[in-house]
């Protein structure tokens, strides 16, 4: 089967139009052009999907498709003898992307010559600088293979300087990854020493989506396309058609995005994430909007976790709602999910709808596949432009539990023997 990358390669050769290099290769083009070749892409990935019934939906444009990276990183290196913050594809690329604010660039630049004029033995310390927030709220967090006294006095000196220069930074943190690892927030960094110090601010910022102002931890996953989120959130609402007799489980909830767009259409919100602050931001974000709400803290990413995660959830519904119907929101990493995970949520929950979000289209098929055999079938289909200038999708599919029609169409055609054969030949 094609990938969702090669059908966007093919479709701009179709068009005659030519794509850029590196991680942004749709980016220079102007966006009614980089629509018109990823819709063209979707039908012609979507076609080859077994989707049976479900209604497929043209992708959702950008509000902002320029400019509208929340979510920034620089990679501190020396090139050539020159203290330099590159893009992090190894290349000593300085220039600024057309997918981040105008200010992140300056911020970086800025920043840059300040590194440069430090000790030798700092600039090898620092990793990552990384960038996050809102429009107008912007975390900095520098990440760091060492950390002493003198480091977080030099950090604390530059960075005191650079906000000064940009009123915006109003939080700034350092973490502590001694692996220096290529992932800017690694979530196997070792857990002995110290994992972060605040420099300044608060350990959370603020950002409205919709009518909801939510609180997200300054080290939490957020999707880095925040002009995006109202539509994003009301295609998970559109989807999953809350009802108010609903439990809904929101399971890699992050901050609770989508369990605080829907607490209020529903009896109780089960909230579930694998980090701690996470898991205490999106039962915080939840009650905010008047929802009543179970937080579950659990990390699944080996096979034994699974059933683990299932008893845990079951057993997270208050006692009288244990027979409520049950509504699930799915929005697993890239990665996806484990193994067997879906086959256990279907089996314990027995939710009436699920709504899985995909960050990237390749893994729907898979996915589709453990559905089935669990049971279920799509619905729906519906893909978000949550990342223009690149080749990806935000792709949301809402599924349904299998009609006895829909199973015997799925069902595998029996073997038959040939007449006359006499079976299958023993030994």
């Amino acid at each position: 089967m094609a990938t969702f990358e090669s059908c966007v390669r093919q479709a701009a050769q179709s068009l005659k139009v030519e794509l850029g290099g590196g991680v942004e290769p749709l980016a220079g083009l102007e966006y009614s052009v980089e629509h018109r070749i990823k819709s063209q892409a979707w039908k012609d990935f979507i076609d080859d999907v077994r989707t049976g019934s479900a209604v497929i939906d043209a992708p959702v444009r950008a509000p902002m498709p320029r400019g509208y990276r929340t979510t920034s990183r620089r990679r501190l290196g020396v090139w050539d003898g020159k203290v330099l913050l590159t893009h992090g594809d190894g290349t000593p690329s300085r220039e600024p992307s057309t997918l981040e604010p105008d200010r992140h660039g300056s911020i970086y630049a800025r920043l840059e010559t300040l590194l440069a004029r430090q000790h030798s033995s700092i600039v090898e310390a620092v990793s990552h600088v990384i960038l996050r927030g809102t429009y107008d709220e912007h975390v900095l967090i520098v990440n760091v293979r060492e950390l002493d006294a003198r480091i977080v006095r030099t950090v604390r000196k530059v960075c005191d300087t650079l906000c000064e220069e940009f009123p915006a930074i109003q939080h700034v943190w350092i973490y502590h990854d001694p692996k220096g690892s290529r992932y800017y927030l690694d979530i196997e960094r070792p857990a002995t020493g110290v994992g972060s110090k605040k420099l300044r601010g608060a350990a959370a910022w603020k950002q409205d989506v919709g009518a909801v102002t939510y609180q997200v931890g300054v080290f939490s996953f957020s999707q880095i396309n925040l002009a995006m989120l109202p539509d994003l959130v009301r295609t998970v609402a559109a989807h999953a058609q809350a009802r108010p007799e609903d439990v809904l489980f929101d399971l890699y909830s992050g901050y609770g995005l989508f369990g605080a767009a829907m607490g209020g259409s529903v009896r109780h919100v089960v909230t579930c994430d694998a980090d701690a602050s996470t898991v205490d931001n999106a039962r915080y974000n939840v009650r905010r909007t008047g929802g009543h709400v179970s937080a579950v803290q659990q990390i699944f990413s080996e096979p034994q976790d699974v059933g683990r995660l299932g008893r845990k959830l079951d057993k997270s519904v208050p006692r009288q709602l244990v027979d409520a119907p049950r509504l699930m929101v799915l929005d697993p990493p890239r990665s996806a999910t484990p193994p067997g995970m879906i086959r256990e949520l279907a089996r314990m929950l027995e939710p009436r709808r699920v709504v899985e979000i995909f960050c990237g289209p390749e893994e729907i098929p898979r996915s589709l596949r453990e559905w089935r055999a669990a049971g279920y079938e799509p619905e729906r289909v519906t893909p978000l432009d949550l990342f223009p200038g690149t080749m990806g999708l935000e792709v949301v599919v809402s599924l349904t539990p299998a009609t006895e029609a829909e199973v015997r169409r799925d069902a595998p055609a029996p073997r038959r023997t040939p007449r006359g054969s006499g079976g299958p030949r023993r030994r």
